[in-house]
């Protein structure tokens, strides 16, 4: 658009300088003109046989006279011809200018729309925040049919293997968030059979990242549950990467906390365990993990006396 305006002003600027040059020949013009007729004046007292060649002088200068405005009439016509091209090719462009402009808008989407397929695929346990809607956690806390809808939604989604991995993890996430949205560790729809689901996923899925993924959700799951402590402890004594064991470990300390005081007797089995792989003498892998995440002289007592001992 800015080429156009700097067309507009010099079609202008050309314009203005043809009418200048128009003024300045049509003013020179007349002093030629007059200078004519003086020289008329100066020649009446010589001999007739001389007035052929002074008619023929005037002839000359009348005709240069109209042939130099004719040319710059002409001139001006055009320019102002070029002028008028030029303002609706600016008017025109202003069309290809809205074209131009929804072409790049679909650019960019497109552009978004592949960065957020690429996040997704990265992290897909996430992958469904930027698909809410802005008032998704009120709606959750207000409106019971609709949290109760999404979460069987969700909760079927996870469960359901004829879906990739990934959209098993992003359903997975979301119900458990919407869990901690709704102050709940647990219900009807979420529960072991989820969080054993997503488990099955880490033990058998080729893909690395998912694997590490799918543990992580479960490690931080508010669901307490003997058979998912027993899930973790396999993967601490077993699972070859290091990161794994140590997720394991951390999710089966998560458990130990949350059985809390309302399941006293799985708190106790579970202190036990920690205090076993702690203790470990069979695996130094094991036993270096467990002594990593219990650092603490009073968290290790406090086992111990939950433990019995």
């Amino acid at each position: 658009m800015s080429q156009t305006k700097s067309n507009i002003a010099l079609g202008v600027a050309s314009a203005a300088f043809a009418l200048t040059l128009y003024s300045h020949f049509s003013s020179q013009t007349n002093i030629e003109a007059a200078q004519v007729k003086q020289h008329q004046s100066s020649v009446n007292t010589r001999q007739v046989s001389n007035e052929p060649a002074h008619v023929n002088e005037a002839s000359k200068s009348n005709s240069y006279d109209e042939m130099d405005s004719s040319a710059l009439i002409a001139r001006i016509e055009y320019l102002e011809e070029r002028l008028l091209d030029i303002e609706n090719q600016a008017y025109g462009n202003g069309g290809n200018s809205d074209v131009m402009e929804e072409a790049i808008l679909a650019v960019l989407e497109e552009k978004e729309r592949k960065e957020r397929q690429k996040r997704n695929e990265d992290n897909p346990v996430y992958g469904f925040y930027e698909d809410l809607p802005k008032d998704y956690d009120l709606k959750l806390k207000t409106d019971p049919e609709f949290a109760s809808k999404i979460s069987q939604d969700l909760k079927g989604k996870v469960l359901d293997q004829t879906l990739t991995p990934q959209e098993r993890l992003s359903a997975m996430g979301q119900l458990q968030m919407n869990m901690y949205i709704l102050n709940r560790t647990q219900d009807e729809m979420f529960d072991y059979e989820t969080v054993d689901a997503v488990l099955e996923i880490s033990r058998n899925s080729a893909d690395d990242k998912l694997k590490v993924q799918a543990l992580e959700v479960v490690a931080h799951s508010p669901v307490v549950d003997s058979r998912i402590a027993k899930s973790l402890q396999d993967i601490i004594e077993k699972e070859p990467n290091k990161y794994m064991k140590t997720m394991a470990a951390e999710g089966l300390m998560g458990q130990y906390y949350q059985a809390g005081e309302s399941n006293p007797e799985m708190k106790q089995q579970l202190a036990n365990e920690i205090l076993a792989m702690y203790d470990n003498a069979t695996s130094s892998d094991v036993q270096a993990v467990m002594q990593r995440l219990i650092r603490d002289g009073e968290l290790l007592e406090q086992i111990r006396r939950d433990a019995g001992r």
